[in-house]
């Protein structure tokens, strides 16, 4: 046997290894060690089954009978086995064939330029392993994330490496219809197809992943915005309970009169304590004069203080602005339960915030610092953090602050997280 008829049988080994896998990975992969132990030991039973057919039948024969042989087989197992989609199923093993045009390409232009079928064969056998991991990485996971994103993706994606299946076969395999002293240019076309899709599917799933994000951050915010409202709510609930509590001051103090005039002075004493305890637990502190930002203030405040964290307000806020009360509270009720969350994992005396807010220059200015322990990275202006189900809170206060028209700055120096931002208002101050 020749040593050119040794390399084109081990590289007909490496190809069928190479489909297998590339089926696989595009279908969703392998879920668990059995599965993985699984493909591992289909990749011996195909050769062989691949090796004794050669001997028995013949290279052409068994390129003829391949779809029997091996692909059928593999989607059965596939289907029946690891339990995916039929659909699926089919798209990725006809999207794997379609991706061994790639080193094939290679081996023809190789074969081409320097006149060798040998060395052909060498660059082919040399170059499949980096394009399978190169398409593991990018491609597989952009391809199943399109495929399974709706039946009509899924349509649109497997519609060409299905039509190229069929035209191989029926063109090049069962017949020599394009085949011939053109075999290069033949391949051309199947494999800048090939390269269209790789680079559009890419870019597709690229597409895809933003919008998500997207979709999710809008839905996130949707939900604050949602929360910042009902909270806003239950704090008017309580200023309104402290204006039926002055109300009912008079009550309080005919109450004490009595027990003053009946010469009680120790329950009396008692009276006005158990008074001030109940008003200073439902009376919200004022801050600036602004109905949101002295509600969210005092309840903050008061969390703050559970938490032992110094928590000191600068705000100087017309009664009406032109900002929204759900968009304005549900920055600054962000922006502070960041802090809250930074400065308890400081150690004493640095647990801290500063609050500042103020209308100046027709801008709605808004600063909030705080100390934090560890490491901050900022990564394209928000703050990363490597916590599941953190960082959306900076995220959420960047797309109010951008859809009000204003700006925000994140900022990590000497150990203070710094959060700043200018809104554009155009409201007027009411007179009291």
């Amino acid at each position: 046997m020749a040593f050119l008829d040794i390399l084109k049988i081990l590289n007909d080994c490496l190809v069928l290894i190479y489909g297998i896998y590339l089926s696989v990975e595009i279908v969703g992969g392998m879920q668990n060690d059995r599965q993985k132990r699984l493909i591992f030991a289909l990749c011996p039973v195909f050769l062989l089954i691949q090796g004794f057919a050669w001997l028995i039948f013949g290279t052409q024969a068994v390129r003829q009978a391949y779809p029997l042989l091996v692909h059928v087989p593999l989607a059965l197992i596939l289907i029946f086995v690891l339990k995916k989609r039929v659909s699926m199923v089919l798209v990725s093993v006809s999207t794997a064939y379609l991706l061994c045009q790639l080193p094939r390409w290679v081996k023809l232009m190789v074969s081409a330029v320097t006149g060798s079928p040998v060395v052909g064969e060498i660059a082919y056998m040399l170059c499949i392993a980096p394009v399978f991991f190169l398409l593991r990485r990018y491609f597989a996971p952009a391809a199943h994330s399109a495929m399974t994103y709706s039946g009509r993706s899924l349509l649109l994606f497997g519609s060409l490496p299905a039509v190229y299946y069929i035209f191989d076969y029926v063109t090049v395999v069962y017949s020599d219809v394009i085949r011939g002293a053109a075999e290069i240019l033949a391949e051309f076309l199947p494999t800048a197809l090939i390269l269209f899709y790789v680079l559009f599917l890419t870019s597709y799933h690229v597409q895809m992943q933003k919008r998500t994000q997207l979709e999710l951050q809008s839905s996130m915010l949707e939900a604050q915005l949602k929360q910042a409202k009902t909270e806003m709510d239950g704090l008017r609930h309580v200023e309104m309970q402290t204006a039926i509590y002055r109300h009912d001051m008079r009550h309080h103090l005919t109450v004490i009169g009595g027990l003053i005039a009946a010469d009680d002075g120790e329950k009396a004493l008692a009276y006005i304590q158990g008074v001030e305890e109940d008003a200073a637990s439902i009376v919200p502190k004022r801050y600036s004069g602004n109905e949101t930002v002295d509600l969210l203030c005092s309840a903050f405040v008061e969390r703050a203080e559970q938490l032992d964290v110094r928590l000191t307000v600068n705000a100087k806020i017309p009664r009406e602005i032109s900002i929204p009360d759900t968009e304005l509270s549900a920055v600054i009720a962000n922006g502070l339960e960041n802090a809250l969350k930074a400065v308890k994992e400081v150690v004493e005396p640095h647990r801290w915030i500063k609050f500042y807010c103020e209308v100046k220059h027709g801008r709605l200015l808004i600063e909030i610092s705080n100390p934090y322990a560890g490491k901050v990275i900022i990564r394209d202006g928000l703050p990363v953090s490597g916590q599941e189900g953190h960082g959306y809170g900076c995220r959420s206060i960047r797309a109010i602050i951008q859809r009000l028209g204003g700006l925000c700055l994140f900022e990590a120096e000497n150990g203070v997280f710094t959060f700043r931002a200018a809104l554009p208002e155009c409201g007027e101050t009411l007179q009291a």
